[in-house]
């Protein structure tokens, strides 16, 4: 009877390190973990709801706790349901993120105070949903490592280990409706991403143009200026293109024209917001 008995047990721990070493181990393991809160920044692609991955998506199922504009809410209203949201147009999470209010002036002192506020009020439910064992989810336009204002979630929750998700971009929405790969040209196969929304940025990207690469502006706030600054280093004949509404299916447009047409071109059209600045050869490359 002993001797079964150690047979039986020699026979079941063989049995047991046999699905330990297919992995069984770490199956329970892993479902172990979906118990443990996790704080996600996803990317949910840039313009319509189809544009988001199925990792983004199943970051979203898996949350409790959804942090997101309006728009983004009425977007994704099929996935939200049963889950507790915050608002995110209701806060200005990265303005002044890091910064000390007390060094500028009166009145930007005071913006910087109320955003401050408001992040800090954020940044407590936040916490609070996870030490409760909430997942947080945190869903930025496009994806928030080429442009967004998200970023500053890694470093304020850090000790969360945060999940990245990420998305498509805007630019690549525009690549896809402009139907040009923007390293195909002559003689540049580079490409500069950069950002137009304040005259030091233009100044920057004036000093970029110097290499006549195929330039990408992400919404310039003053497009006259930027093609003033533009044409420092870029003939006047160098193709322009804007790309308005990006990954809307019903709202992109796209307008063509080169450094010398683009403003009066824009002029004339309508609906042309949130666009990016296409500027270089490439635009006009054929291979034939």
């Amino acid at each position: 009877m002993k001797i079964k008995c150690v047979i039986y047990c020699l026979a079941m721990m063989t049995f047991l390190a046999g699905y330990v070493g297919n992995g069984y181990s770490g199956q329970l393991e892993r479902e172990s973990d979906k118990t443990k809160p996790q704080f996600y920044l996803v990317g949910i692609g840039p313009g319509d709801a189809d544009l988001i991955t199925l990792r983004g998506l199943k970051a979203i199922e898996d949350a409790d706790l959804i942090f997101c504009s309006e728009s983004s809410q009425e977007k994704f209203s099929a996935y939200l349901t049963g889950k507790e949201l915050i608002d995110g147009s209701t806060y200005g999470t990265s303005r002044y993120y890091g910064k000390d209010c007390s060094k500028l002036e009166k009145e930007e002192q005071k913006e910087c105070k109320r955003c401050t506020e408001k992040r800090n009020e954020l940044i407590k439910k936040i916490r609070r949903a996870v030490k409760e064992g909430s997942s947080v989810a945190v869903l930025g336009s496009g994806d928030p490592f080429i442009y967004g204002p998200s970023v500053w979630f890694l470093e304020e929750f850090s000790d969360l280990d945060p999940v990245i998700v990420p998305g498509l971009s805007s630019f690549n929405s525009a690549n896809a409706a402009l139907g040009k790969s923007v390293t195909e040209s002559q003689p540049t196969k580079s490409v500069i991403l950069t950002i137009g929304y304040s005259p030091e940025s233009h100044k920057t990207i004036e000093d970029l143009s110097v290499h006549k690469a195929t330039m990408v502006i992400y919404m310039p706030k003053d497009l006259p200026d930027l093609v003033k600054r533009l044409s420092v280093h870029y003939s006047q004949e160098t193709p322009v293109a804007l790309v308005s509404y990006a990954g809307y299916k019903e709202k992109e447009r796209v307008v063509k024209g080169t450094l010398k047409t683009i403003l009066d071109i824009v002029e004339k059209e309508k609906e042309i917001k949130y666009y990016l600045v296409y500027v270089g050869d490439f635009l006009n490359y054929h291979r034939k």
